[in-house]
């Protein structure tokens, strides 16, 4: 059988032209023309799909295919080879990867499984496609649901995981708002737990747990009791560093909701109220989470539409307080000039919070050779009546609109922002 170069009706795509060996192959992926192998995928995802492909195409580039159609004891492709365990999205794409090197529709929803699809068929450059795409893609608004699947694959791509976790981090008291928080699955919640960087205090996160356990027994159907809290958080529950909790913290909370046994707070009491202390099963240290220092990225999607409404970056954690970039467009006779400030959100429980705060506030031009803008700040004082610092003229919105200055993203428009910031103890401003 030869393949037929004349273009017909029923062809999925036109062979006039092709100019490019990647566009014959992506027209040899939709055909059927040479197919001598099918594969049924997707049994364990209820969507069953089949897929036709070329043994020989598929071995060149992966060795698992090339043992399964060459190997010693090779497939004999008379039927479908049922591939249940693979999303019939992922396995689409790992085809499109294999046969002209671009995967088009790699999405949020799909990146995990197309991530384990590479890994299943050795394919380490789609590994490395996946993991740059998820990485991109990762924010604090979806960095739980991420979590989860990146705890599945941590094997294959544990820079998604670390990126997850130090992302939770530096913003835990907003990720614990999230919806997506009560649902994490368990172990997601356990690598949170045993994290030494979380940026909250102990009570914050036995509060947070307290609500995940609720939100599980509902999932469950079972009762929101004690017993029914502590079989679900299991050995998780002896991560969380309740001997840090003050006294009344312990009582009205654990102790009053159940997750803690009697027994355990009276030994928790007598660990940090006693001369002879008793051996707990809960960590005692507090958390290394004290951060003085942060850097804050953000980047506006399209300059031409600053107003004088302000925007805000996603905030980070530094000394335990929650830091933005705000951005504003300014506008003085007649000149219209680029606002950049830092903002702090303050200390809630305390009215009195001062810091010192050094801060270098940088532009990061789009193109190589532009010399970025940095303005520096020494020691500004960060308190509630003055909680910001920056410039109302960091610079000039016709320069950093001019494609030809390099700033802009030519393409977007979009313009990159960073903030670095150190942080002095509270009161050192004297």
């Amino acid at each position: 059988m030869s393949l037929n170069l004349t273009a017909s009706p029923s062809d999925s795509g036109n062979r006039d032209g092709i100019a490019k060996i990647s566009d014959g192959m992506q027209l040899i992926l939709t055909s059927t023309e040479l197919s001598d192998v099918q594969f049924a995928v997707g049994r364990d995802y209820g969507d069953v799909k089949t897929f036709l492909a070329h043994r020989l195409i598929l071995s060149i580039r992966s060795d698992v295919f090339d043992t399964m159609f060459y190997g010693s004891v090779p497939e004999t492709c008379s039927a479908p080879i049922d591939v249940p365990d693979i999303h019939p999205e992922a396995f689409a794409n790992m085809l499109s990867y294999i046969y002209t090197d671009a995967v088009k529709n790699l999405s949020q929803d799909n990146v995990f499984h197309t991530l384990g699809c590479a890994d299943k068929y050795d394919l380490p450059l789609l590994v490395a496609i996946c993991v740059e795409f998820a990485l991109k893609e990762l924010k604090i608004q979806n960095c739980l649901d991420m979590l989860d699947s990146a705890v599945l694959y941590a094997s294959v791509a544990p820079s998604i995981l670390e990126k997850c976790l130090c992302l939770i981090d530096e913003s835990v008291e907003i990720v614990w708002k999230l919806d997506q928080f009560c649902a994490i699955g368990y172990e997601a919640l356990r690598i949170i737990l045993q994290r030494d960087m979380l940026t909250a205090n102990e009570d914050k996160i036995y509060s947070a747990v307290e609500k995940w356990t609720a939100n599980m027994c509902k999932s469950k159907n079972v009762g929101v009791s004690p017993a029914n809290r502590r079989e679900i958080v299991g050995r998780a529950l002896y991560l969380i560093r309740f001997p840090l909790l003050t006294d009344t913290q312990l009582l009205d909370g654990p102790v009053q909701t159940g997750l803690l046994l009697q027994s355990e707070a009276w030994d928790i009491c007598q660990y940090k109220h006693a001369v002879i202390k008793p051996d707990l099963p809960f960590p005692t240290e507090s958390r290394q989470n004290v951060r003085s220092q942060g850097v804050i990225n953000y980047t506006i999607p399209d300059l031409r539409e600053l107003s004088e409404a302000s925007k805000c970056s996603d905030p980070i954690s530094v000394r335990k307080l929650l830091w933005n970039i705000e951005v504003v467009k300014r506008t003085d006779s007649g000149s219209a000039t680029l606002g950049f400030y830092l903002e702090c959100s303050g200390d809630p429980e305390c009215d009195s919070w001062k810091y010192q705060v050094t801060t270098e506030f940088r532009l990061l031009p789009w193109k190589t050779g532009t010399t970025a803008i940095n303005k520096q700040f020494e020691k500004s004082v960060f308190d509630k009546k003055k909680p910001w610092a920056g410039t109302s003229r960091f610079a000039s919105m016709k320069d950093l609109l001019d494609p030809a200055k390099g700033y802009v993203n030519p393409a977007d428009f979009s313009l990159k922002l960073q903030v670095h910031l150190t942080a002095d103890l509270p009161g050192a401003a004297g």
